[in-house]
């Protein structure tokens, strides 16, 4: 085959890149059209975490309001002032905490109970404690019981001088700022890079005094009053959850305005398809983040979420590109075989016409009596049937061409190799002598072989006249015959320029020709015949260079049965004995 050529832009090649460019469209298309329904599906779980948020975040007003109301709502007159010379003492706020009775103590109803209550007079320093002095604070409130020891000395001074003065200097600031934050603002501030939780109220006097009421939670208690949002009934709708916890379809947290995590439901590695919500600074500033469950994420849109069919689009791109890739090789190799038909044909053509034409020559001569002596009409009548051997044996070579590839019918018989290898040569021989070549043979004695009709001629004659017709004028041709390892070994031996060993085995191929041949005329069929009917009898034909370099030797080897292995009568030559024609 020659080096690569792009075949011609016919219809078949046309419509084959048409298919292709339609099938890189339906993959682009179908991968997008997947895109897009995948960022539909996102876009939905984005929202639902968006209402996840915003309804927890609503949920925890009202709870936030609710506690703080219970907490400080005593002190608050709204739009009123306070009127009586007497002022609650913070201590006295716990006192206005539903009593429980079956703990005998305070305890809120809406929320967990404060760590402490203060309270102090705006503009001042000064800050007044309410101390629990319940045996468990966790339980409730109690103030009037005195604290037993030796928790009295941790509870009677809980903050120190300088964590008095930061709260006092923290929330002045927040009222001093001013601005919508409500009755009970919520104030989430650090101290010492610990996030504290406040939360105060004001109470004007109708003497001009301002003072200040308020509690702070510890954080675990706040953290829990996260968590009990995050369980309140009708925080997501049945549709959504399905009889399922909302820890179990979103996954929550809460931070404070720097960013710090105060409660999260889960531990979550990577936020995708997330929503957020800040609530305003009357309620901390608080962040809630929330994100569906990436489990439950398929259940929730209609059809599931999208998979990428990526991997296989591009995989059936691969397919239609590489079927394309060989239909167009396939393609090319029809060009090239109907361009070697036509060679083979244009060649067949002239091999017919060449003996015929020398035959009508010789015929036309004798017929108009030029030749004056006997012995130029003998040498006519020699030309003539030399002309119609070369003529049959085309003929012959043809038409066991036509059957390549498929087995002969006709039956083995018994041959008598070395005897028909010396007949055959014989035959040959004036053709050889038409270019001044020499035939030699070598036949020793070999077993008598079962061969179907006509198998050696063919073998014998396609190699001899390949060697004939492609080595040099006045060459010897070599034909030696062997047997050796139950296996008969027929060699022909030119004297040509020799086959590349690249070339050895692409010249068995049909319409394959060497490109040593040079402007010799040929089919390129003969050495196709010759290893077709050597494996139709389970042998091979293949090349191998000469000792000395000088030409080269074809050689055919054949099986030989053991049952059939008949030794030749003919007796076997000790050295080449030349044949002439």
């Amino acid at each position: 085959m020659g080096p690569w050529r792009l075949p011609p832009l016919r219809w078949p090649t046309l419509l084959l890149l048409a298919s292709v460019a339609l099938t890189t469209v339906g993959v682009v298309e179908a991968n997008r059209a997947i895109r897009s329904h995948r960022a539909v599906a996102e876009h939905a779980l984005r929202d639902y975490a968006g209402f996840a948020a915003w309804s927890y975040q609503q949920h925890l007003r009202e709870s936030l309001g609710a506690a703080t109301q219970e907490l400080l709502g005593a002190v608050n007159h709204g739009e009123g002032m306070h009127t009586s010379p007497r002022v609650p003492d913070a201590r006295e706020l716990a006192h206005y905490i539903p009593m429980d009775a079956q703990c005998g103590c305070h305890r809120p109803r809406h929320g967990p109970s404060p760590a402490v209550f203060f309270g102090w007079k705006l503009g001042t320093d000064t800050l007044g404690l309410g101390v629990n002095s319940h045996a468990d604070p966790m339980e409730g409130w109690e103030v009037d019981r005195p604290l037993a020891y030796p928790a009295s000395a941790d509870r009677r001074t809980p903050f120190t001088a300088e964590e008095r003065a930061w709260i006092n200097d923290t929330l002045t600031r927040h009222i001093r700022r001013g601005g919508d934050v409500g009755r009970f603002p919520l104030v989430i501030a650090r101290l010492d890079s610990v996030p504290r939780v406040l939360v105060y109220t004001l109470m004007p006097t109708a003497w001009g005094d301002t003072l200040v009421y308020g509690a702070e939670y510890s954080r675990g208690a706040f953290a829990g009053m996260l968590r009990r949002v995050m369980n309140d009934r009708g925080l997501l709708p049945e549709a959504f959850t399905r009889g399922r916890a909302a820890t179990e379809v979103v996954h929550l947290q809460v931070d404070d305005a720097t960013g710090a995590t105060l409660f999260a439901s889960a531990p979550v590695r990577d936020w995708t398809l997330d929503d957020s919500t800040r609530l305003p600074p009357g309620v901390g500033s608080l962040r809630v983040r929330a994100q569906i469950q990436p489990a439950l994420a398929g259940t929730l849109v209609i059809g599931g979420l999208p998979r990428s069919r990526l991997p296989f689009l591009v995989g059936l791109l691969s397919v239609a590109a590489a079927l394309s890739l060989v239909a167009v090789g396939q393609i090319r190799r029809e060009g090239e075989l109907a361009r070697m038909r036509g060679d083979f044909v244009d060649s067949i053509s002239h091999e017919l016409r060449t003996p015929l034409a020398q035959m009508r020559l010789y015929l036309e001569t004798l017929r108009l009596g030029r030749f004056t002596t006997e012995a130029q009409r003998a040498r006519s009548l020699d030309n003539v049937e030399r002309e119609t051997m070369r003529l049959g044996q085309l003929v012959e070579r043809v038409l066991r061409f036509s059957r390549l590839g498929r087995d002969d019918d006709g039956a083995r018989a018994p041959v008598d190799v070395g005897d028909e290898v010396t007949r055959i040569v014989g035959e040959f021989a004036p053709l050889a002598a038409a270019r001044r070549a020499q035939l030699a043979v070598d036949a020793a004695r070999v077993p008598v072989l079962r061969l179907r009709p006509s198998a050696l001629r063919h073998l014998l004659l396609n190699l001899l006249d390949n060697a004939v017709k492609y080595g040099p004028v006045g060459q010897t041709v070599r034909v030696r015959l062997r047997h050796a390892d139950g296996a008969l070994r027929l060699e022909v031996t030119d004297e040509g320029s020799g086959v590349p060993a690249n070339e050895r085995e692409s010249v068995w191929k049909p319409y394959q020709r060497g490109r040593t041949v040079g402007h010799t005329a040929g089919s390129g069929i003969g050495l196709a015949v010759v290893r077709d009917v050597a494996a139709q009898h389970g042998g091979r034909a293949f090349i191998e260079a000469t000792p000395d370099g000088r030409g080269a030797t074809f050689v055919v080897v054949l099986p030989v049965d053991p049952a059939d292995a008949v030794e030749s009568t003919v007796a076997s030559h000790t050295a080449p004995e030349p044949v002439h024609g």
